[in-house]
């Protein structure tokens, strides 16, 4: 019985954070850095808006350098949502320099 409840309270605690989702690559012109939130323009023309960036990105491009302002980039990230209120945070895992 110990065993069912230990199990059954490791798998609520897993379930009340935040959902991963699968990574995606998109292109995106940096725009700027504010806030706290990285803003990325899409092909489209869609506001791209990351709230963190991985060591490894952060390490091969400094994005609080203005030069980069207007660069594109291929970007891989990640998504979680917010089991209660929904909101999307997305992580730059990598970056590319396309131009």
């Amino acid at each position: 019985m110990k065993t069912l409840l230990i199990t059954f309270i490791m798998f609520a605690t897993t379930l009340s954070g935040k959902v991963f989702q699968d990574t995606v690559r998109v292109s995106g012109t940096y725009d700027r850095h504010e806030d706290g939130i990285y803003y990325f323009t899409g092909d489209n023309g869609e506001i791209l808006e990351f709230h963190d960036i991985s060591e490894e990105a952060s390490e091969a491009f400094d994005l609080m350098d203005e030069a980069l302002v207007g660069k594109l980039f291929s970007i891989t990230f990640s998504s979680e949502t917010g089991e209660d209120d929904d909101i999307e945070y997305n992580t730059i895992i990598s970056l590319k320099l396309l131009e």
